[in-house]
């Protein structure tokens, strides 16, 4: 099986279809994309923007196209010889009345051959009953106010709340209907076997038979309305239910079925069970026989209960050739398990890496000492995230916390004097002192890595309760399978507590303490860690050669769907860390254009003022005009960054009222003239080294071990904000208008071309440029950058922390690659080399390199040359390749 040259990541959706894919199919081709990467396209909700609500995997969203579309798609990019990556969910479906599994359950209980699929505790009530978290009050108010009721549809009956609506079951045709009613029509058709098939057979019976009798009909209509009129009526035919409709912040005490996350709507399946892996990837498996898929990303691996038995299996499925990533989050030092039968990941920690190493590390301490002033409060990044885990699993997720605390004792590992709070609170701090997403036990005795992790989690908690250091060293005994207890039942409590210390860290760290903890917010993002400030190139090459030996074919991303700010934007915020006194300087002027509206309301607070300035920074448009559209983008998403730091407001409880004094502070920040004549001029400067940032970004990704991928739209600058923002419509017909542009560009053009390019490199065509060719550089010399050896260079000391250097080596053949790292120190505000470094010397080729190079970017050529200068390097274009000529 072929592997990817370069992805390009898509969000199909109803505003991006099959047929929106093939009018671009052709400019992808031409840009040098090798593979499509879509977002789910299986049938989800209604409207989905982003595909991830699955109701029905065995069929194509009927909003994105058919399967015959995509047939047809298939043979043009078989045409094409390019290929189809396809993201696909297994953790969860969508907790929704059409789910097509649900559905089902609902309807048959017990009978369903579904009723198991899902990860749900049935036991917990003397009637199966699913608790269905959507209700805006309690269901005694709901009752009371009429908002639920029962109805006949074209399906069967039917409980509506407002736009909910689920099937009911097969006994509440018996409570409806008359008694003589039910079982003449049960012995007019046959009866109910417990069959799915039969009971379809049997309720199209029913429904024919109502639609062809008025008066049977209206006298069901009938009941009915007595029904709905009545509370009481109402609950008893609820209680025949297989769920129970209640208040959606239930969940945040009690819960019976495992969330995605704490998403009341997204239902976990039962994975671990072959017969529902079996059955969720029959269409999957039809599309990759079928040619159609060439490669699978696999999202959430960590919500399974044995992510590595789920990849086993897939395996056999696929073959061993077939291309497959996971969406898997490791922390810093972490490692992906060599064992599993992946090819990597989906490239968040490559993000992380890039972010870090075009950031200036030696500003370290003038940011934490100018930060500990502004936030004091939270100027300990590590005791934010266990904090913020700890609440996000008590205030949050309740319910999955007393069902873990109460799985413990059904599977005998608690002695009964164990049940006190102090025990159950050591519990919590155990989870939440977890410093990885999760480990994967597989058998006792634990790996190395996996007991150092475990020891870790208990010197965290013990840390922040060492109250409790009896309680923590029995957990510690559990987890460890020391306990007295049996190993199997140990084990598998073990691997039950990671499928939730996973949605601890992502809700507690990313969706909580990353719009907390504001010091350099280009690193609050998915991957990366606030954490970590910086990163040497030493320290950068040693985690590429690491890369190249593990996992060579992992994705090399630096945007997707799920990253907090565009990867352009992150750039711009880098640039601070190298200019910190002018940053803090700025930044204390612009605090005091606004003190006397804060010193009364103190609103937004010091962090927020500080993150707003950030923001600002990050994702003001070039044109240098806000205007109301960039307003009302960032006042949704500043609603959204106080809301997830649970500080002001927040989703479960918003003060809508402090919302909008935030609201009209940007909005006086972005109409005052003092502000923006101070703010614009520093701006553009950042802006401009950020640009020469983001190009070093691109070329590292194109040339780094690993398979680049392409967010849709980024050809371009990419100012966007976390999504919704980032899945706005792109302008594909500008994109193809530049391409043809830079295709068209003679060899002798190309020396004014350049220079226009960095001149107007606001209209983005400086990134697509150098995109563009080192794609063109990596289609031509493939063999190079999938398995070539990766060769740190040892710079001049003049550019030795400043410039990233590597060859790339394959079967003899070279290529060098330059990518400044520290801008402001070698380029002015117009991309050009300052004067004092143009003759000074880069590089020194070492002996046994060639000595005959050409610059992919500039088409220059050396000849018998083994030592260049930055002016050799960089005048022409800002980053440069070398490729023996």
């Amino acid at each position: 099986m072929r592997n990817p040259v370069c992805t390009y990541r898509l969000q199909l959706s109803p505003d991006f279809t099959f047929a929106n894919l093939r009018k671009i199919l052709d400019y992808l081709e031409e840009l040098g994309i090798s593979t499509i990467y879509s977002a789910p396209f299986f049938q989800a909700r209604k409207g989905s923007s982003h595909g991830y609500d699955i109701i029905d995997p065995f069929k194509i969203n009927e909003e994105i196209g058919s399967l015959e579309e995509f047939r047809k798609i298939g043979e043009q990019l078989q045409e094409k010889k390019m290929g189809w990556l396809q993201d696909i969910v297994p953790n969860h479906m969508a907790f929704d009345g059409k789910n097509v599994w649900l559905r089902d359950i609902f309807e048959l209980g017990q009978d369903s051959e579904y009723f198991r699929f899902f990860d749900v505790n049935w036991d917990q009530t003397e009637q199966p009953q699913i608790m269905a978290a959507f209700l805006g009050d309690p269901l005694p108010q709901v009752l009371q106010k009429g908002e639920i009721s029962v109805k006949l549809c074209g399906e069967g009956f039917t409980f509506n709340y407002f736009s909910h609506q689920y099937l009911t079951s097969t006994q509440t045709y018996a409570a409806v209907l008359s008694e003589t009613e039910y079982l003449e029509w049960q012995k007019k058709f046959g009866g109910f076997n417990g069959s799915a098939e039969q009971w379809q057979l049997l309720k199209k019976a029913f429904l024919d038979q109502v639609e062809q009798n008025a008066s049977l009909r209206s006298t069901i209509e009938e009941r009915l309305e007595s029904i709905n009129s009545s509370e009481e009526k109402l609950k008893e035919l609820l209680d025949l239910q297989y769920f129970i409709p209640v208040h959606w912040k239930t969940t945040e005490g009690k819960i019976n079925y495992r969330r995605f996350f704490t998403i009341n709507d997204l239902i976990c399946l039962s994975m671990e069970d072959r017969k529902v892996f079996n059955q969720y990837h029959q269409f999957i498996f039809q599309l990759v026989n079928e040619g159609l898929i060439t490669g699978l990303r696999i999202d959430h691996i960590d919500g399974l209960f044995d992510p590595k038995e789920y990849l086993v299996r897939l395996r056999k499925k696929v073959g061993e050739g077939y291309y497959v990533v996971i969406e898997k989050i490791l922390e810093w030092d972490e490692k992906l398990p060599a064992h599993w039968p992946v090819q990597g990941t989906s490239g968040y920690g490559f993000l992380a890496a890039v972010n870090q190493v075009l950031t200036q590390e030696k500003s370290e301490a003038a940011f934490s000492d100018a930060y500990d002033k502004i936030n004091p409060r939270h100027s300990e990044y590590a005791e934010l995230v266990y904090e913020q885990k700890l609440f996000i699993l008590k205030e949050r997720m309740g319910g999955e916390y007393a069902n873990l605390w109460e799985l413990a004792y059904e599977l005998d590992l608690m002695e009964p004097e164990y049940r006190t709070d102090g025990y159950k609170e050591a519990l919590g701090a155990f989870l939440a002192g977890f410093p990885v997403y999760r480990i994967y036990p597989e058998e006792y005795p634990l790996r190395k890595r996996q007991r150092k992790i475990i020891n870790s989690a208990y010197e965290i908690a013990l840390e922040n309760a060492p109250h409790l250091k009896k309680q923590l060293g029995y957990f510690r005994k559990l987890f460890l399978g020391e306990a007295e207890k049996d190993k199997t039942d140990m084990l598998f409590y073990l691997q039950r507590c990671q499928q939730f210390t996973g949605p601890l860290a992502a809700k507690g760290v990313e969706d909580t303490s990353f719009y907390i903890f504001n010091k350099l917010l280009s690193h609050n993002e998915v991957g990366d860690s606030p954490e970590n400030f910086g990163l040497t190139i030493k320290g950068f090459h040693e985690r590429m050669k690491k890369r190249r030996e593990g996992f060579p074919l992992s994705i090399n991303a630096t945007a997707t769907h799920d990253t907090k700010r565009g990867e352009d934007a992150r750039m711009r915020i880098n640039v601070l860390s190298e200019i910190p006194e002018e940053w803090f300087s700025k930044m204390t002027e612009w605090k005091n254009l606004f003190s006397s509206q804060r010193d009364q309301s103190n609103i937004p607070d010091d962090n927020e003022e500080y993150f707003i300035f950030q923001m600002l920074i990050g994702h003001w448009p070039f044109t240098n005009d806000p205007g109301e559209e960039f307003y009302e983008r960032s006042k949704a998403y500043l609603q959204k960054v106080l809301r997830e730091a649970k500080e002001n407001s927040s989703w479960a409880e918003p003060d809508e009222a402090y919302e909008n004094n935030v609201f009209e502070y940007l909005k006086n920040l972005l109409s005052h003239s003092k502000f923006k004549s101070s703010f614009v001029p520093f701006q553009q400067k950042v802006a401009a080294y950020g640009a020469i940032k983001s190009l070093s970004q691109c070329l590292l990704k194109m040339t780094a071990p690993g398979i680049p991928d392409i967010y849709q739209g980024t050809e371009l600058w990419d100012l966007s904000y976390v999504d919704p923002d980032n899945r706005r419509p792109v302008d594909y017909e500008l994109r193809k208008k530049y391409l043809a542009e830079i295709k068209s560009i003679s060899k002798e053009e190309l020396p004014d071309q350049l220079k226009s390019f960095k001149q107007n490199y606001p209209d983005a065509r400086i990134n697509m440029y150098c995109l563009y060719k080192a794609l063109e550089l990596r289609n031509k010399n493939r063999l190079i950058f999938e398995e070539g050896t990766y060769l740190p260079l040892d710079l001049e000391a003049d550019f030795s922390e400043d410039i990233v250097a590597f060859a790339r080596v394959w079967s003899n053949i070279y290529a060098i690659i330059f990518a400044p790292a520290t801008v402001s120190k070698i380029f002015d505000e117009q991309l050009e080399l300052k004067e004092n470094v143009l003759n000074k010397k880069v590089l020194s080729l070492p002996d046994n390199f060639p000595k005959k190079w050409k610059n992919a970017f500039t088409k220059r050529k050396f000849e018998e040359q083994t030592e260049f200068t930055a002016a050799e390097l960089f005048q022409e274009f800002p980053v440069a390749v070398l490729i023996q000529s």
